[in-house]
């Protein structure tokens, strides 16, 4: 004979079996999530550049900026966007260094230490020789070079391989964070270089320049 359901059968159930409830709730929506992240178009990467910035900064604008340099420069090109990745203390330098195994971003914007010794290991673009007229009218305007000049341990060859970023005035206010010891570099395997290298020599000139003001869309 089943039992009748009644409100204190209800109660009971519920105060016993609540848990199993709220773990099929999380999990469901663990599941969603995943099938979202696996099942959404994910651009190719010869249609895609990704700036990966190892500071604390803001997307929404930095992100705004660069759709609008993709639509007017880069049309071709699918996506154009920015990745910040946080430097706490505990984490940080290992999800760094995963992003860097995992070939994740095609342009790296790091402080001194993470710079000098990504650099060190081989893994930029030497910008005297992808970018000569870029690196020749940065001297020019009096953009100090060698700080992000290093030789490869493996090498000892010396290449320009990263911009220091503190002379750039656009910089600052369009990625909202502090670049006064960062230093932009290419990453040396892109899956994308022609336009990796055409996008940095852009946004580089275009950082020179004092900052635009731009707002965000509203909500």
């Amino acid at each position: 004979m089943k039992t009748p359901v009644t409100r204190d059968v209800l109660k009971n159930h519920l105060t016993y079996s609540l848990w199993k409830y709220l773990l099929l709730a999380v999990v469901a929506i663990f599941g969603w999530n995943l099938i979202y992240t696996t099942t959404q178009y994910q651009a190719p990467e010869e249609k895609k550049i990704i700036l990966g910035a190892y500071a604390y900064g803001d997307g929404a604008l930095a992100n705004l900026y660069l759709e609008q340099v993709r639509a007017e420069v880069l049309p071709e090109m699918e996506q154009i966007s920015a990745q910040f990745i946080m430097p706490d203390e505990m984490y940080g330098a290992m999800i760094l260094s995963t992003r860097v195994a995992a070939r994740e971003c095609d342009i790296y914007l790091l402080p001194r230490d993470q710079f000098q010794s990504y650099a060190s290991q081989g893994a930029f673009m030497p910008l005297d020789t992808v970018l000569p007229e870029l690196v020749s009218d940065l001297e020019a305007a009096g953009i100090h070079l060698n700080r992000g000049v290093r030789a490869v341990e493996e090498t000892g060859e010396k290449h320009q391989f990263g911009i220091p970023c503190a002379d750039l005035p656009g910089m600052a206010a369009t990625l909202q964070c502090d670049v006064s010891d960062m230093y932009i570099a290419i990453f040396l395997y892109t899956g994308n270089d022609d336009n990796t290298i055409r996008f940095f020599d852009y946004f580089v000139r275009d950082m020179l320049n004092e900052p635009v003001a731009v707002e965000l869309p509203a909500a």
